[in-house]
């Protein structure tokens, strides 16, 4: 069971950055071992600084050859949002974005946050 219950997307910003500051201060680990999922994760984080002004700097990092994903916990949220937003105008097909919201899920369920 959860500690935070959100609907699927509304999880704030600061509720992802205090969670994933206490339990990764260093970073959110991930290994990606799914040619799709890294796709995604790719499509996600490859966007630049976005409408909100916002990017995945330097703090983060991904490593395509080893799968090995360390996101910041400051801009955790920012590629959380990023999957949530996901959309064919960015690359993502139908499938993707379903990936994409399973990921987003997946990620918000280890922090303790289900999104229903």
């Amino acid at each position: 069971m959860s500690d935070h219950t959100f609907t699927l997307g509304t999880t704030p910003s600061a509720l992802i950055t205090e969670l994933c500051t206490e339990q990764c201060p260093d970073g959110y680990p991930m290994v990606i071992k799914s040619q799709r999922e890294w796709r995604i994760l790719s499509l996600a984080w490859n966007q630049g600084i976005d409408s909100h002004l916002e990017a995945l700097t330097g703090r983060s990092s991904a490593d395509a050859s080893s799968g090995a994903v360390n996101v910041h916990p400051s801009e955790l949220h920012v590629l959380l949002r990023r999957l949530f937003e996901a959309d064919m105008s960015q690359g993502f097909g139908m499938a993707d974005i379903d990936e994409a919201w399973s990921l987003r899920t997946d990620i918000l369920s280890t922090l303790g946050v289900e999104e229903v």
